[in-house]
């Protein structure tokens, strides 16, 4: 009986070999994957050697290049494994694939089911990541990709600092307002140009000097003492509240996203299975 049952669910095995499309559609897509990982793990290579610093574990974090090492590494070994355990039917490199995507998928779920119920606790690290990136902005351990990361961010999400734009004078020497930089450093008593509301114009020095307390009658000091309040010249929203924000406003496309995701993840795990399944019946009838 058994065997019949077996014999019936694998009737449309002919030629004693598995699935054409499942095999090989499970080997494109991972080697999709497995070409991916590989160009990740170059740009974070690349990016690490242009940097030329020494790396600790305070940077470690806020640096874009070891992002891509450790994504593209797991995205490498993922697809690796079922590229090709796919092609050549290995049973222990598809299970051993099978169990890296679930794995993947929880993570996944567990960290969105977070995201949601933890909101505030979302914004206080998104601001605590922001903030060591602000102190390491044009440094002399500075990075040139994590400087654009914070550009880019700024200037996506309309936002400037951490919590508030006054972030930049509070923790970076090179915006910091004192006298003794005033005369020197050109960007001191003001914000990086990707806070400035740009109304059309490219200026890479709009923000410098935009809160220059030196030199200012008591009256003007007064005015302009709260930078927060410069929303004339540049985004008075800190990058984690707009962050929060922006997820609120496209619900709808990141939920779609991570459902796409979650539904393809779910697909090759089946076939991983299904794969699995008939290479057993297969060997069962050697």
């Amino acid at each position: 009986m058994e065997k019949r049952r077996s014999l019936m669910r694998h009737s449309y095995l002919k030629g004693k070999e598995v699935s054409p499309c499942a095999k090989f559609t499970l080997f494109f897509l991972n080697l999709l994957f497995w070409a991916c990982g590989g160009i990740a793990i170059g740009i974070g290579a690349y990016a690490l050697v242009l940097q030329k610093t020494q790396l600790d574990l305070a940077t470690l974090i806020t640096n874009p290049g070891v992002w891509f090492l450790v994504v593209g590494t797991v995205m490498f070994f993922v697809g690796f494994f079922g590229s090709i355990g796919a092609l050549r039917e290995n049973k222990c490199m598809l299970k051993t694939y099978g169990y890296m995507v679930l794995v993947i998928v929880i993570l996944e779920i567990g960290v969105g089911v977070a995201a949601f119920l933890l909101q505030d606790e979302f914004v206080s690290q998104t601001k605590e990541v922001m903030i060591k990136a602000i102190k390491q902005y044009h440094t002399t351990n500075s990075q040139t990709d994590l400087d654009d990361s914070v550009e880019v961010v700024q200037m996506t999400l309309e936002c400037c600092g951490a919590e508030r734009p006054r972030d930049w004078l509070d923790n970076n020497r090179y915006f910091n307002c004192t006298r003794e930089l005033f005369s020197e450093v050109l960007s001191s008593c003001g914000v990086p140009p990707s806070c400035c509301r740009s109304n059309g114009q490219t200026d890479s020095q709009c923000g410098y000097k935009v809160f220059a307390y030196v030199g200012m009658s008591p009256e003007e000091r007064d005015k302009y003492s709260n930078i927060d309040n410069r929303t004339d010249i540049i985004y008075s929203t800190g990058c984690g509240d707009a962050a929060l924000k922006w997820v609120k406003d496209n619900y709808l496309l990141v939920g779609g996203i991570a459902l796409g995701v979650l539904i393809v993840e779910l697909v090759v795990i089946f076939m991983s299975c299904h794969l699995v399944d008939q290479i057993n019946y297969l060997l069962d009838m050697i």
